[in-house]
């Protein structure tokens, strides 16, 4: 935090701004989620953050610490982050996840006009799930336009990138390569020929791998094609519903029309089919939920038209996918699932235990979001430490309650994953 440059002169500094800093992070890291919460928090052990600060002045106010966090350097602090989990983890020849969060209670409104939604773009490690960097889009900027920045910011070199399908773009495919990673991207709908394309074929090779399996005798229209094709499938129950996932993979992508102009560095090419079908049980509480083909023929009680396409929300999901690496099906498979960390171990957190969604500050909104990357990190960090597999909020309620634990993490220096 002391890398952080004080906006203020000199006259003004009655509170050190690291010390500060520290201290709102000491808060969020105990599962206070406001500024007012955290420095409160903070005023009722004073006496022990002393061990580890000056604190000569006590306690900055609410008002000091919002002031300041409007202050700050925007960029100058994420530099001073991304410093510091540089040193204790390295982002080269790791699975980066790459995705945009709003914080929708920061949006400001003119004259009964709704403002565009404040948008971050996070980084995540998918291994250990630490967020390596957080970039704010600009009022009339968007994710296409954004991720190249924050690619630009990171050492990729040997390192796998996972984009949702907004970031499916030529040119953000070819920075990728330029910066020395490698990229497994989803196509949807926003590129409609390409996913047709990928859809018709990968449905067409499963009906030839089907007839060859039925009849030995049976020679497929493409065997070039067909001995670069695998298929890979999963199921589970999870929750209060099954989900059934069949991953298709061909090595062989001539078949895609971009492959030949556009996209002439892509391997693999792919498709997955999942089905979620909530649990049905009778009146007697046996499970009768149908299997999959049943289910998209003629649904549930809990689901009676079962929704198909590309989005998240459809019953049957269809997606395309490509990779400039040569993949078999199992690891698309397990790089795609692998992705979705950055949305169930990041963005679920921090709406949910860090109500980073409800919060209503503007000005200071993309610092005090920084304010809790360097919390949340601290928690995944002693997870991974301390082998904890409970909930975030666990072990928040484990700082608060030993100050041995939050002084090792808050105030000593932490050991790099390299």
């Amino acid at each position: 935090m002391e890398s952080v440059p004080d906006p203020r002169c000199s006259r003004e500094k009655k509170h050190v701004l690291a010390e500060i800093l520290t201290c709102l992070v000491a808060g969020y890291v105990t599962g206070h989620t406001t500024l007012r919460r955290c420095l409160a928090w903070c005023c009722r052990h004073e006496k022990w953050l002393k061990k580890g600060l000056c604190l000569k002045n006590g306690i900055a106010s609410v008002a000091t610490a919002s002031r300041l966090l409007c202050r700050i350097d925007e960029e100058l602090f994420l530099f001073a982050f991304m410093e510091w989990i540089g040193e204790i983890l390295n982002t080269k020849g790791i699975h980066l996840a790459i995705d945009g969060k709003a914080i929708r209670a920061a949006m400001q409104k003119t004259q009964g006009v709704g403002a565009k939604t404040p948008l971050l773009l996070h980084a995540l490690d998918t291994a250990t799930g630490l967020v390596v960097a957080q970039l704010p889009l600009k009022e009339k900027a968007n994710e296409i336009t954004g991720i190249p920045e924050l690619l630009r910011l990171l050492d990729i070199r040997g390192s796998i990138i996972t984009i949702d399908a907004i970031g499916t773009q030529t040119g953000i495919m070819e920075q990728i390569r330029e910066q020395g990673g490698h990229f497994e991207l989803m196509v949807k709908r926003n590129q409609p020929v390409s996913y047709e394309e990928i859809v018709a074929q990968m449905s067409e090779l499963q009906t030839e791998s089907k007839r060859m399996k039925s009849d030995p005798e049976y020679r497929p229209k493409y065997p070039e094609t067909m001995e670069r094709y695998e298929v890979y499938e999963t199921s589970e129950k999870n929750r209060d519903r099954y989900e059934y996932r069949s991953y298709q993979v061909c090595n062989d992508p001539e078949f895609v029309t971009k492959t030949k102009k556009e996209w002439g560095f892509i391997k693999s090419v792919g498709c997955v089919r999942q089905t979620r079908i909530l649990l049905v049980r009778d009146t007697e509480g046996n499970d009768i939920t149908p299997d999959p083909e049943t289910f998209r023929k003629e649904g549930t009680v809990r689901q009676p038209r079962p929704t198909s396409g590309d989005s998240s929300r459809d019953d049957f999901q269809v997606t395309g996918i490509i990779s400039d690496m040569e993949l078999t099906a199992e690891e698309m498979a397990r790089i795609k699932r692998s992705h979705w960390a950055v949305e169930n171990i990041l963005h679920h957190v921090l709406d949910d235990t860090f109500r980073e969604d409800r919060s209503p500050a503007k000005g200071s909104k993309n610092n005090l979001a920084l304010i809790r990357k360097f919390a949340y990190n601290l928690i995944r960090i002693a997870m991974i430490r301390l082998s904890l597999t409970c909930p975030v909020t666990e072990v928040m309620d484990l700082f608060s309650d030993d100050p041995a634990l939050l002084g090792r993490y808050l105030f000593n220096g932490i050991e790099s994953f390299y």
